[in-house]
């Protein structure tokens, strides 16, 4: 893989500013109409993916999936799918269960243990024929969903390279770390965004449990103890997060895959992944020195560096790139 350097933007120094700006510059928009397929994942349930076809004569196949809070049109996902397409990349954006306008199609609520998930939308594309190699390449919880599939699913990993950008592979300790003092913005920021989903799934079918208010649930982990895992089988969210982590399964990947996340991240320590380099062959782990969390922008164009770095990487560990 070419040595790729991030230099930030000198207007976006620290990580903070890093993490914050990322989620409210909009993203671009994508090139052409996106093709809606939507995947059975368990009874009455779907994920959705929306599909984009490169001018040229595609060179793979780019399954990407967003992160806690986000969907197939957040920011990252949008700037992604736009450099993948340019470089000749078929591009299929996944929604979570109940994400991006989709809660009328799950009976369940969407957790960071879905990894099969990953695997379904990845034999949907393969159904499909949509050309090969396939790549898989998750942000944030996404991430631990790419990374935990290709480790369980080894050596039937449908994905023939996996990149996971800013993953929490140690989900407790990210959210020890979320808890933490300074990152009480943050903290609030995603209890609310959890809360308000909750609600609008709650227009279209019922769930269990109590308001889904802050002055309820009043974090993230009372969210999760409340919703995600009684909804998921779990008996609260210290099981929940043992559960559904990717660590206990990155010595199983099988396939190209790549950890890149910042040593500034505010809420994934980067030194949960030293325990884990070297736990797979396969497995490199790229950590600079900025880029907060998922946010990585550059100080020239592209301004996405991760979406670079990551494409650069699938360009090397793949044939024809």
């Amino acid at each position: 893989m070419a040595a790729l350097e991030f230099r930030p933007s000198r207007l976006l120094p620290g990580a903070h500013a890093q993490t914050i700006a990322q989620s409210l510059v909009p993203g671009p928009r994508v090139p052409g109409r996106a093709r809606i397929l939507d995947v059975p994942v368990a009874e009455g349930t779907s994920i959705r993916l929306l599909i984009s076809e490169p001018a040229q004569p595609p060179r793979g196949t780019l399954l990407l999936v967003h992160g806690l809070s986000g969907s197939a049109d957040s920011g990252y996902m949008k700037r992604t799918a736009a450099s993948a397409l340019a470089r000749g990349w078929l591009v299929a954006r996944m929604n979570l269960r109940n994400c991006g306008g989709t809660e009328a199609l799950a009976r369940t609520l969407y957790n960071a243990g879905q990894s099969d998930d990953a695997g379904a939308a990845l034999a949907a594309l393969e159904r499909e024929r949509s050309p090969r190699p396939f790549a898989l390449l998750g942000f944030s919880l996404g991430g631990n969903i790419g990374l935990r599939y290709a480790g369980l699913s080894s050596p039937g990993c449908l994905a023939d390279a996996v990149v996971g950008i800013n993953p929490p592979v140690d989900l407790g300790r990210c959210i020890e770390a979320m808890e933490r003092r300074g990152n009480a913005l943050y903290h609030l920021y995603f209890t609310l965004g959890l809360c308000s989903h909750l609600r609008r799934i709650r227009r279209v079918r019922p769930v269990p449990g109590p308001p889904a208010t802050f002055r309820a649930v009043r974090s993230v982990r009372g969210f999760d103890n409340a919703f995600t895992a009684p909804d998921a089988g779990f008996a609260g969210a210290g099981a929940y997060y043992r559960g559904s982590s990717a660590a206990d399964a990155l010595s199983g990947i099988r396939r190209p895959a790549l950890i890149l996340s910042s040593q500034d991240d505010p809420f994934v320590p980067v030194s949960m992944f030293a325990p884990h380099r070297g736990a797979s062959a396969w497995l490199r782990m790229m950590h600079p020195g900025a880029g907060g969390h998922c946010g990585y922008w550059a100080g020239s164009a592209p301004r996405f560096w991760a979406a670079e770095a990551s494409l650069a990487f699938l360009d090397d560990a793949l044939p024809g790139g």
